[in-house]
């Protein structure tokens, strides 16, 4: 998607390795905006300071980036930016379970080689190194044709 940052999209099950679940043509247009809102994150947090102008935020999220701005307020004021490090991999899958022609819900069990930054080049708050699985949950809407990020969360069971 950019450097360091990958997308691991199943074609084939691999019940044994615990695979299962594949990239199929219905999930498509939700995996690509779940990847899109991803990107615009990647994107926004590696600027200094975290570019919350950028125009995918009002493109991938329901918000406009609303709920980050919150989030990233004391990562702007100690002016960090997220460093991808030894690399990122998304490895999402849509969930059957709620899953409807208008809403469905992505979890992704991140592979996580990335750090927050102050600009000495430290480690910011809560910044683990190595490559950690880092669980994420995202709800998305279908608005007019396209798919949104209504709410993106920590979600642990996604590594289970």
């Amino acid at each position: 998607l950019m450097p360091g940052l990958w997308a691991y999209l199943p074609t084939v099950e691999d019940i044994p390795n615990g695979i299962t679940w594949v990239l199929n043509k219905d999930d498509l247009p939700v995996i690509e905006a779940y990847l899109m809102a991803r990107l615009v994150f990647f994107r926004a947090t590696s600027q200094r300071p975290i570019d919350l102008a950028d125009p995918g935020w009002a493109q991938w999220y329901a918000d406009g980036g609303a709920a980050y701005a919150q989030v990233f307020k004391s990562r702007i004021s100690e002016q960090e930016i997220f460093d991808r490090g030894s690399g990122v991999v998304l490895q999402p899958m849509v969930l059957g379970e709620d899953r409807t022609d208008q809403t469905a819900i992505v979890f992704d069990c991140m592979l996580d080689g990335g750090v927050w930054r102050k600009p000495d080049g430290s480690l910011g708050e809560g910044s683990t190194p190595g490559v950690i699985p880092n669980g994420l949950g995202a709800q998305f809407t279908l608005v007019s044709g396209h798919w949104l990020a209504t709410k993106v969360a920590n979600q642990p069971d996604a590594c289970l």
